[in-house]
């Protein structure tokens, strides 16, 4: 069934119960977001009530002598088949709609796609979790606007099985600045030694991260300062030994 036999059908669907939010990704050609792609896609579906047409469990019913009843549940399921797969051409690339639009069922079609997409996927895994372990804090970015997205990354990272908290722990040292750096290690350091959980709970260790950022950028702040009104009274007292000189 091509893309094209699906528009007398989508003019009666296309309603805001089926379609797919925002916080659903396109699934990209390069299979780079397969796996956060398959976790908003099945969460989406599930709370419409079709993923039964995915997973094999809603296959379409064949009935020998049909009553009245069993022609108007086979109606309902073609009608729920024909939701899920407007569902799924939302978000799935045009190439890979090519090679799955002559498909009978969303199952057969669901199960290409993951064929196809899990194996590669699997690298592109690997290649955000790198991403993420490698996060380094840009200059002149504020601390805790960085750490905000980090955090967000995680989120969505650890949804999918890609990093795990002391991925989060460690990542959040290692790309921050070397001061900072060193001040969040010591303060893990001593939690070990002195908290009876041996630990900090990361949200309260990014709060003193963010208030230890300030506290340097003051003092630096105040140390510039320092030199600059110590540069200008040299320079006022080289000019007086100049005038009196003269």
């Amino acid at each position: 069934m091509g893309p094209e036999s699906l528009l007398p059908m989508m003019s009666n669907t296309t309603t805001l119960s089926n379609t797919l939010p925002s916080s659903v990704p396109k699934l990209e050609p390069t299979r780079t977001n397969w796996t956060i792609f398959t976790f908003h896609f099945k969460v989406a579906v599930t709370t419409k009530g079709h993923w039964d047409h995915f997973d094999e469990t809603n296959v379409c019913p064949v009935y020998m002598a049909p009553t009245t009843d069993d022609t108007v549940k086979a109606a309902q399921w073609d009608k729920d088949e024909m939701i899920v797969k407007w569902l799924l051409t939302q978000k799935i690339p045009n190439s890979t709609l090519m090679h799955i639009h002559g498909l009978a069922t969303v199952t057969a079609m669901w199960s290409v796609i993951k064929a196809e997409y899990t194996e590669k996927g699997a690298f592109a895994q690997m290649e955000l979790r790198m991403c993420f372990l490698e996060s380094k804090c840009p200059d002149k970015t504020a601390i805790w606007e960085f750490l905000d997205s980090l955090c967000a990354k995680k989120e969505e990272l650890v949804s999918v099985g890609v990093i795990d908290k002391k991925d989060y722990r460690s990542t959040i040292i290692s790309s921050l600045p070397e001061s900072l750096a060193n001040f969040t290690s010591n303060q893990l350091t001593t939690a070990k030694l002195f908290s009876p959980m041996k630990t900090i709970d990361l949200n309260v260790l990014i709060s003193i991260i963010c208030e230890e950022s300030e506290c340097q950028k003051t003092k630096c702040s105040g140390h510039k300062n320092g030199r600059k009104g110590r540069k200008d009274n040299d320079e006022a007292m080289a000019v007086t030994v100049e005038h009196n000189k003269d």
